[in-house]
Protein backbone atom coordinates (compact mmCIF):
# COMPACT_ATOMS: atom_id res chain seq x y z
CA UNK A 1 0.00 0.00 0.00
CA UNK A 2 1.72 3.51 -0.71
CA UNK A 3 1.62 6.22 1.21
CA UNK A 4 -1.26 8.38 0.08
CA UNK A 5 -3.43 5.42 0.17
CA UNK A 6 -1.92 4.54 4.08
CA UNK A 7 -2.99 8.58 4.82
CA UNK A 8 -6.25 8.53 3.13
CA UNK A 9 -7.05 5.25 5.10
CA UNK A 10 -6.36 6.47 8.49
CA UNK A 11 -8.48 9.59 7.63
CA UNK A 12 -11.78 7.58 6.95
CA UNK A 13 -10.61 5.43 10.02
CA UNK A 14 -10.63 8.75 11.91
CA UNK A 15 -14.10 10.19 10.71
CA UNK A 16 -15.54 6.84 11.25
CA UNK A 17 -14.19 7.26 15.27
CA UNK A 18 -15.41 10.49 15.44
CA UNK A 19 -18.78 9.45 13.81
CA UNK A 20 -19.54 7.01 16.59
CA UNK A 21 -18.34 8.78 19.64
CA UNK A 22 -20.87 11.68 18.54
CA UNK A 23 -23.32 8.63 18.17
CA UNK A 24 -22.14 7.53 21.69
CA UNK A 25 -22.75 11.16 23.39
CA UNK A 26 -25.45 12.04 21.39
CA UNK A 27 -27.96 12.90 23.89
CA UNK A 28 -31.31 10.64 24.21
CA UNK A 29 -34.36 12.72 25.72
CA UNK A 30 -37.43 11.63 26.74
CA UNK A 31 -40.47 12.18 25.37
CA UNK A 32 -42.30 14.10 28.42
CA UNK A 33 -38.58 15.57 29.20
CA UNK A 34 -38.06 19.97 28.85
CA UNK A 35 -37.06 20.72 25.22
CA UNK A 36 -33.72 20.17 23.79
CA UNK A 37 -32.25 23.44 22.23
CA UNK A 38 -30.97 22.69 18.80
CA UNK A 39 -27.19 22.75 18.31
CA UNK A 40 -25.33 23.07 15.01
CA UNK A 41 -21.43 21.72 16.45
CA UNK A 42 -21.31 18.13 17.14
CA UNK A 43 -20.38 16.71 20.85
CA UNK A 44 -19.54 20.63 21.49
CA UNK A 45 -23.08 21.54 21.52
CA UNK A 46 -24.18 24.47 23.23
CA UNK A 47 -20.83 24.61 25.01
CA UNK A 48 -19.43 27.97 23.14
CA UNK A 49 -22.70 29.88 24.11
CA UNK A 50 -22.31 28.75 27.71
CA UNK A 51 -19.39 29.66 28.38
CA UNK A 52 -19.26 33.06 26.01
CA UNK A 53 -22.52 34.27 25.29
CA UNK A 54 -24.35 33.04 28.61
CA UNK A 55 -26.98 35.76 29.45
CA UNK A 56 -28.21 36.53 25.55
CA UNK A 57 -28.20 32.68 24.79
CA UNK A 58 -30.27 31.63 28.39
CA UNK A 59 -32.90 35.33 27.77
CA UNK A 60 -33.26 33.76 24.19
CA UNK A 61 -33.95 30.26 25.17
CA UNK A 62 -36.05 31.17 27.92
CA UNK A 63 -38.19 33.22 25.23
CA UNK A 64 -38.56 30.78 22.37
CA UNK A 65 -39.16 27.33 24.30
CA UNK A 66 -40.53 28.18 27.61
CA UNK A 67 -39.71 28.13 31.26
CA UNK A 68 -38.03 24.42 31.19
CA UNK A 69 -35.70 23.70 28.47
CA UNK A 70 -32.30 21.74 28.45
CA UNK A 71 -28.87 22.24 26.85
CA UNK A 72 -26.10 20.23 25.81
CA UNK A 73 -22.90 21.27 27.75
CA UNK A 74 -19.81 19.53 28.08
CA UNK A 75 -20.75 16.01 26.63
CA UNK A 76 -23.75 16.40 28.86
CA UNK A 77 -27.88 17.20 29.17
CA UNK A 78 -28.08 19.99 31.56
CA UNK A 79 -31.94 21.35 32.64
CA UNK A 80 -32.03 24.59 32.88
CA UNK A 81 -35.56 25.79 35.05
CA UNK A 82 -36.86 29.23 35.39
CA UNK A 83 -38.68 31.22 37.57
CA UNK A 84 -42.40 29.57 37.77
CA UNK A 85 -40.53 25.99 38.32
CA UNK A 86 -37.32 27.43 39.99
CA UNK A 87 -39.06 27.09 43.68
CA UNK A 88 -40.01 23.48 43.23
CA UNK A 89 -36.11 22.60 43.14
CA UNK A 90 -35.92 24.24 46.40
CA UNK A 91 -38.61 22.48 48.26
CA UNK A 92 -38.36 18.75 47.22
CA UNK A 93 -35.11 18.40 48.55
CA UNK A 94 -35.58 15.02 48.74
CA UNK A 95 -35.40 14.43 44.93
CA UNK A 96 -32.46 16.89 44.32
CA UNK A 97 -29.27 17.52 46.28
CA UNK A 98 -26.49 20.74 45.56
CA UNK A 99 -24.05 19.27 43.26
CA UNK A 100 -21.23 21.93 43.89
CA UNK A 101 -18.68 19.57 42.99
CA UNK A 102 -19.56 19.35 40.03
CA UNK A 103 -17.24 22.49 39.02
CA UNK A 104 -15.51 22.60 42.44
CA UNK A 105 -13.07 19.87 43.27
CA UNK A 106 -14.62 18.97 47.17
CA UNK A 107 -12.90 15.75 46.87
CA UNK A 108 -9.30 17.32 46.29
CA UNK A 109 -9.96 20.65 48.25
CA UNK A 110 -11.59 18.33 51.63
CA UNK A 111 -9.63 14.72 51.44
CA UNK A 112 -11.35 13.97 55.22
CA UNK A 113 -14.81 14.48 53.93
CA UNK A 114 -17.06 11.76 52.16
CA UNK A 115 -20.67 13.33 52.59
CA UNK A 116 -20.95 16.81 51.91
CA UNK A 117 -24.37 16.56 52.78
CA UNK A 118 -23.82 15.43 56.75
CA UNK A 119 -21.44 17.99 56.54
CA UNK A 120 -23.67 20.51 55.63
CA UNK A 121 -26.32 19.95 58.34
CA UNK A 122 -23.80 20.22 60.52
CA UNK A 123 -22.26 23.66 60.06
CA UNK A 124 -25.91 24.86 59.35
CA UNK A 125 -26.96 23.61 63.17
CA UNK A 126 -23.59 25.33 63.71
CA UNK A 127 -24.67 28.79 62.17
CA UNK A 128 -28.25 29.13 63.67
CA UNK A 129 -26.24 28.53 67.06
CA UNK A 130 -24.23 31.91 65.87
CA UNK A 131 -27.31 33.69 64.49
CA UNK A 132 -29.04 33.15 67.88
CA UNK A 133 -26.33 35.03 69.48
CA UNK A 134 -25.99 37.94 66.65
CA UNK A 135 -26.75 40.65 68.91
CA UNK A 136 -23.55 38.79 71.54
CA UNK A 137 -21.08 38.89 68.50
CA UNK A 138 -21.81 42.20 67.15
CA UNK A 139 -19.47 44.50 69.42
CA UNK A 140 -16.48 41.35 68.39
CA UNK A 141 -17.12 41.17 65.23
CA UNK A 142 -17.34 45.46 64.85
CA UNK A 143 -13.77 45.54 66.97
CA UNK A 144 -12.33 43.17 64.60
CA UNK A 145 -13.60 45.25 61.41
CA UNK A 146 -12.29 48.02 62.60
CA UNK A 147 -8.85 46.73 63.36
CA UNK A 148 -8.98 45.21 59.88
CA UNK A 149 -10.01 48.21 58.32
CA UNK A 150 -7.12 50.27 60.22
CA UNK A 151 -4.63 47.34 59.11
CA UNK A 152 -5.68 47.02 55.40
CA UNK A 153 -6.58 50.35 54.46
CA UNK A 154 -5.45 52.68 57.10
CA UNK A 155 -5.21 56.41 56.95
CA UNK A 156 -6.00 57.93 53.44
CA UNK A 157 -5.48 61.30 54.23
CA UNK A 158 -3.54 61.48 51.13
CA UNK A 159 -5.82 59.06 48.54
CA UNK A 160 -4.90 55.78 48.28
CA UNK A 161 -5.44 53.52 45.22
CA UNK A 162 -6.18 49.97 46.02
CA UNK A 163 -6.61 47.04 43.01
CA UNK A 164 -7.60 44.08 44.42
CA UNK A 165 -10.76 44.66 46.37
CA UNK A 166 -11.64 41.62 46.55
CA UNK A 167 -8.75 40.10 48.43
CA UNK A 168 -8.51 43.29 50.25
CA UNK A 169 -12.06 42.03 51.91
CA UNK A 170 -11.19 38.75 52.45
CA UNK A 171 -8.58 39.95 54.78
CA UNK A 172 -10.89 42.38 56.77
CA UNK A 173 -13.41 39.83 56.76
CA UNK A 174 -11.22 36.92 58.30
CA UNK A 175 -10.61 38.93 61.60
CA UNK A 176 -14.03 38.82 63.17
CA UNK A 177 -14.73 35.41 61.16
CA UNK A 178 -11.38 34.02 62.68
CA UNK A 179 -12.45 35.24 66.33
CA UNK A 180 -16.23 34.41 66.40
CA UNK A 181 -15.76 31.12 64.53
CA UNK A 182 -12.62 29.69 66.62
CA UNK A 183 -12.57 32.03 70.07
CA UNK A 184 -10.09 35.50 70.33
CA UNK A 185 -7.70 33.76 72.26
CA UNK A 186 -7.24 30.89 69.41
CA UNK A 187 -7.49 33.85 66.69
CA UNK A 188 -5.09 36.15 68.16
CA UNK A 189 -2.12 33.42 67.07
CA UNK A 190 -2.16 33.54 63.28
CA UNK A 191 -0.74 30.33 63.29
CA UNK A 192 -2.90 28.26 64.78
CA UNK A 193 -5.83 26.11 63.61
CA UNK A 194 -8.24 24.78 65.57
CA UNK A 195 -11.96 23.59 65.75
CA UNK A 196 -14.84 25.14 67.68
CA UNK A 197 -15.83 23.72 70.61
CA UNK A 198 -19.45 22.80 68.94
CA UNK A 199 -17.07 20.45 66.77
CA UNK A 200 -15.48 19.08 69.99
CA UNK A 201 -18.62 18.18 71.66
CA UNK A 202 -19.91 16.05 68.83
CA UNK A 203 -20.35 12.37 70.12
CA UNK A 204 -18.20 11.30 67.32
CA UNK A 205 -15.21 13.79 68.38
CA UNK A 206 -12.21 12.23 69.87
CA UNK A 207 -8.24 14.19 69.95
CA UNK A 208 -6.79 10.34 69.82
CA UNK A 209 -7.96 9.68 66.80
CA UNK A 210 -6.24 11.61 63.99
CA UNK A 211 -8.79 10.64 61.60
CA UNK A 212 -11.53 12.23 63.46
CA UNK A 213 -9.60 15.07 64.39
CA UNK A 214 -8.61 15.57 60.86
CA UNK A 215 -12.30 15.09 59.79
CA UNK A 216 -13.35 18.47 61.54
CA UNK A 217 -10.37 20.47 60.79
CA UNK A 218 -11.77 20.16 57.12
CA UNK A 219 -15.50 20.48 58.45
CA UNK A 220 -13.84 24.21 60.24
CA UNK A 221 -12.67 24.89 56.24
CA UNK A 222 -15.70 24.29 54.58
CA UNK A 223 -17.76 26.78 56.63
CA UNK A 224 -15.03 28.77 56.38
CA UNK A 225 -14.64 28.42 52.57
CA UNK A 226 -18.53 29.10 52.12
CA UNK A 227 -18.83 31.91 54.60
CA UNK A 228 -15.87 34.30 53.94
CA UNK A 229 -15.57 34.41 50.63
CA UNK A 230 -18.88 34.83 49.27
CA UNK A 231 -19.57 37.48 52.63
CA UNK A 232 -16.44 39.66 50.97
CA UNK A 233 -18.20 39.15 47.36
CA UNK A 234 -20.85 40.82 48.15
CA UNK A 235 -19.19 43.39 50.02
CA UNK A 236 -16.63 43.90 47.25
CA UNK A 237 -19.86 44.35 44.79
CA UNK A 238 -21.10 46.80 46.95
CA UNK A 239 -18.16 48.89 47.39
CA UNK A 240 -18.11 48.99 43.63
CA UNK A 241 -21.86 50.04 43.61
CA UNK A 242 -20.74 52.72 46.03
CA UNK A 243 -18.16 53.91 44.05
CA UNK A 244 -19.73 54.31 40.90
CA UNK A 245 -22.66 56.24 42.42
CA UNK A 246 -21.19 59.40 44.21
CA UNK A 247 -24.75 60.47 45.05
CA UNK A 248 -25.96 57.16 46.32
CA UNK A 249 -22.98 57.12 48.96
CA UNK A 250 -23.77 60.81 49.73
CA UNK A 251 -27.21 59.57 50.88
CA UNK A 252 -26.13 56.39 53.03
CA UNK A 253 -23.41 58.61 54.67
CA UNK A 254 -26.24 61.61 55.79
CA UNK A 255 -27.96 58.07 57.58
CA UNK A 256 -24.99 56.58 59.08
CA UNK A 257 -23.79 59.77 60.68
CA UNK A 258 -27.62 59.43 62.14
CA UNK A 259 -26.77 56.48 63.37
CA UNK A 260 -23.50 56.98 64.78
CA UNK A 261 -24.61 59.60 66.57
CA UNK A 262 -27.04 58.12 67.95
CA UNK A 263 -25.02 55.19 69.39
CA UNK A 264 -21.96 57.49 70.39
CA UNK A 265 -20.49 55.30 67.53
CA UNK A 266 -20.49 51.45 69.18
CA UNK A 267 -23.06 49.94 67.02
CA UNK A 268 -25.52 46.97 68.47
CA UNK A 269 -28.09 45.10 66.92
CA UNK A 270 -30.82 47.31 66.75
CA UNK A 271 -28.69 50.38 65.23
CA UNK A 272 -28.04 47.71 62.39
CA UNK A 273 -31.72 46.97 61.98
CA UNK A 274 -32.14 50.88 61.71
CA UNK A 275 -30.23 51.22 58.54
CA UNK A 276 -33.19 50.97 55.98
CA UNK A 277 -31.68 52.55 53.27
CA UNK A 278 -28.45 50.86 53.91
CA UNK A 279 -30.41 47.34 53.91
CA UNK A 280 -31.99 48.42 50.91
CA UNK A 281 -28.83 49.17 49.09
CA UNK A 282 -27.76 45.92 50.22
CA UNK A 283 -30.50 43.76 48.64
CA UNK A 284 -30.38 46.00 45.68
CA UNK A 285 -26.35 44.82 45.47
CA UNK A 286 -27.39 40.81 45.88
CA UNK A 287 -30.09 41.53 43.09
CA UNK A 288 -27.26 42.63 40.67
CA UNK A 289 -25.21 40.08 41.53
CA UNK A 290 -25.37 38.93 37.74
CA UNK A 291 -25.14 35.46 38.27
CA UNK A 292 -27.24 33.72 34.85
CA UNK A 293 -27.27 30.67 36.40
CA UNK A 294 -26.81 29.35 40.23
CA UNK A 295 -26.92 26.24 42.61
CA UNK A 296 -26.17 23.83 40.45
CA UNK A 297 -28.58 20.51 41.18
CA UNK A 298 -28.75 16.79 40.84
CA UNK A 299 -31.95 14.43 40.29
CA UNK A 300 -31.74 12.01 42.90
CA UNK A 301 -34.58 10.52 43.15
CA UNK A 302 -35.81 7.51 40.12
CA UNK A 303 -37.31 11.08 37.78
CA UNK A 304 -39.01 14.21 39.10
CA UNK A 305 -41.90 15.99 37.37
CA UNK A 306 -42.43 19.45 37.82
CA UNK A 307 -46.13 20.99 37.81
CA UNK A 308 -45.93 21.59 34.20
CA UNK A 309 -45.35 18.36 33.28
CA UNK A 310 -42.15 17.99 32.53
CA UNK A 311 -40.17 15.15 33.84
CA UNK A 312 -36.03 15.04 34.21
CA UNK A 313 -34.34 11.50 35.15
CA UNK A 314 -32.23 10.60 37.89
CA UNK A 315 -28.84 12.29 37.35
CA UNK A 316 -30.24 15.09 35.70
CA UNK A 317 -28.24 18.29 36.60
CA UNK A 318 -30.68 20.99 36.92
CA UNK A 319 -29.50 24.55 36.92
CA UNK A 320 -31.45 27.29 38.01
CA UNK A 321 -31.74 30.58 35.99
CA UNK A 322 -31.22 33.20 38.35
CA UNK A 323 -31.62 36.07 35.67
CA UNK A 324 -35.19 35.08 35.18
CA UNK A 325 -35.77 35.31 38.98
CA UNK A 326 -34.13 38.17 40.01
CA UNK A 327 -34.76 40.82 37.07
CA UNK A 328 -38.49 39.79 36.57
CA UNK A 329 -40.55 42.57 35.61
CA UNK A 330 -43.20 41.08 36.69
CA UNK A 331 -42.02 41.03 40.26
CA UNK A 332 -39.78 44.49 40.14
CA UNK A 333 -41.55 46.51 37.38
CA UNK A 334 -40.30 47.81 33.94
CA UNK A 335 -37.04 49.25 35.95
CA UNK A 336 -36.04 46.15 36.90
CA UNK A 337 -32.96 45.39 34.96
CA UNK A 338 -31.60 49.33 36.87
CA UNK A 339 -29.95 49.15 39.75
CA UNK A 340 -32.29 51.54 42.32
CA UNK A 341 -30.72 51.47 45.69
CA UNK A 342 -33.53 52.72 47.83
CA UNK A 343 -36.22 50.37 45.61
CA UNK A 344 -37.14 48.60 48.89
CA UNK A 345 -36.67 51.19 51.34
CA UNK A 346 -40.92 51.58 52.30
CA UNK A 347 -41.23 47.80 50.47
CA UNK A 348 -41.06 45.81 54.37
CA UNK A 349 -38.43 44.14 52.51
CA UNK A 350 -35.27 42.97 54.21
CA UNK A 351 -32.17 41.89 52.62
CA UNK A 352 -32.11 38.50 54.02
CA UNK A 353 -35.60 37.72 53.54
CA UNK A 354 -36.17 35.12 51.34
CA UNK A 355 -38.82 34.90 48.70
CA UNK A 356 -39.94 33.14 45.31
CA UNK A 357 -38.58 36.50 43.16
CA UNK A 358 -35.78 37.08 45.39
CA UNK A 359 -33.48 33.86 45.41
CA UNK A 360 -30.47 34.80 46.12
CA UNK A 361 -29.94 32.72 49.26
CA UNK A 362 -31.70 29.33 47.91
CA UNK A 363 -35.24 28.68 49.34
CA UNK A 364 -37.45 26.87 51.43
CA UNK A 365 -36.62 25.16 54.92
CA UNK A 366 -32.85 24.69 52.77
CA UNK A 367 -32.23 28.12 52.27
CA UNK A 368 -28.94 29.28 53.65
CA UNK A 369 -28.99 29.52 56.85
CA UNK A 370 -26.17 31.95 57.67
CA UNK A 371 -27.83 34.92 55.40
CA UNK A 372 -29.18 36.54 58.59
CA UNK A 373 -25.61 37.06 60.05
CA UNK A 374 -23.89 37.51 56.78
CA UNK A 375 -26.28 40.54 56.15
CA UNK A 376 -25.73 41.92 59.49
CA UNK A 377 -21.54 41.89 59.24
CA UNK A 378 -22.37 43.09 55.14
CA UNK A 379 -24.46 46.15 56.83
CA UNK A 380 -21.72 46.86 59.73
CA UNK A 381 -18.80 46.77 57.65
CA UNK A 382 -20.02 49.12 55.16
CA UNK A 383 -21.60 51.07 57.14
CA UNK A 384 -17.84 51.67 59.07
CA UNK A 385 -16.65 52.45 55.72
CA UNK A 386 -19.13 54.63 54.78
CA UNK A 387 -18.51 56.23 57.60
CA UNK A 388 -14.47 56.45 57.48
CA UNK A 389 -14.10 57.01 53.72
CA UNK A 390 -14.91 58.76 51.03
CA UNK A 391 -14.65 55.82 47.89
CA UNK A 392 -14.54 56.26 44.11
CA UNK A 393 -13.76 54.53 40.99
CA UNK A 394 -10.46 55.72 39.68
CA UNK A 395 -11.62 55.79 36.38
CA UNK A 396 -14.65 57.97 37.35
CA UNK A 397 -17.19 55.35 36.01
CA UNK A 398 -19.31 52.31 37.28
CA UNK A 399 -17.10 49.83 36.57
CA UNK A 400 -18.58 46.13 34.99
CA UNK A 401 -18.34 42.58 36.35
CA UNK A 402 -16.07 39.99 35.28
CA UNK A 403 -17.90 36.56 33.63
CA UNK A 404 -17.32 33.36 33.34
CA UNK A 405 -19.63 31.87 31.42
CA UNK A 406 -22.74 32.26 33.47
CA UNK A 407 -20.78 32.98 37.08
CA UNK A 408 -20.24 36.52 37.49
CA UNK A 409 -17.12 38.36 39.26
CA UNK A 410 -16.70 41.41 41.09
CA UNK A 411 -15.09 44.05 39.10
CA UNK A 412 -10.93 43.87 38.74
CA UNK A 413 -10.07 47.70 38.59
CA UNK A 414 -9.20 50.56 40.98
CA UNK A 415 -11.06 52.08 44.16
CA UNK A 416 -9.62 55.70 45.44
CA UNK A 417 -10.14 55.40 48.82
CA UNK A 418 -10.09 58.84 50.97
CA UNK A 419 -10.60 59.87 54.50
CA UNK A 420 -13.80 62.19 55.36
CA UNK A 421 -13.29 65.33 55.50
Amino acid sequence: MDEVSTEFLAYIIGIIILIIFYIIKLPRIGANEPPLVPYTIPILGHTYNYFFNARNFFKKCKEQYGECFSIYVFGRVMTIVSRSSLNEVFINHKDFKLSLSEFLPFDMLFENISDFDKVTQLNAKLVKEITGKIDSYTSIMQKYLLEGIDKFIGDCKDPKEFLSIWELMNHIIALPMANIIVGEEVASHEDVNDTLEFYTSQPDFDYSNPKIFHYYIDVLFVLIFGSVGTTSEIITNGIFDLAGRPECLNELYEEAMIIDKECNGSITLPDVQKMKKLDSFVKEVLRHSDDTLKFLHKVTSESFTFSNGYTVPKGRRVNLYMDDVLKSKDAYGDDAEEFKPFRFVNANSSASKVDRNYAVFGGGKHACPGRFFAIHEIKLILHKLILKYNIKTKSGKIENKKYIGPISLPPKKALIFENRK
